[in-house]
């Protein structure tokens, strides 16, 4: 069953400029990462610091085995660039349109 995860981070005041253009690239991997259906970058209209990475992967296993190479060979410097730890939330559809 597929899942939703949403990926929240909010960037460093210095870094407004280049770090949505790192999270940006950094997707590029995710996009291409097996199991992975779709990712989109969202932008908060009211907070110039505040993203959202919008992932839909095909089951949670797919899911685990990215966040797995996440942690290892697929790492980033993307804390780097944050003020605050990202937080990482992942939903079932529970009633489709």
């Amino acid at each position: 069953m597929p899942i939703t995860a949403m990926l929240d981070v909010h960037f460093a005041a210095d870094h407004l400029a280049d770090g949505p253009a790192m999270f940006a690239e950094i997707l590029k991997d995710t996009r291409n990462f097996a199991g992975c259906l779709r990712v989109d970058l969202l932008a908060d209209l009211d907070d110039p610091a505040h993203y959202v990475a919008y992932e839909v992967w095909e089951s949670n296993e797919h899911d685990l085995a990215y966040r797995a190479w996440r942690q290892g060979e697929g790492a980033t410097q993307l804390r780097d660039v944050l003020d605050r730890d990202p937080v990482l939330t992942k939903f079932e559809t529970a009633v489709q349109s």
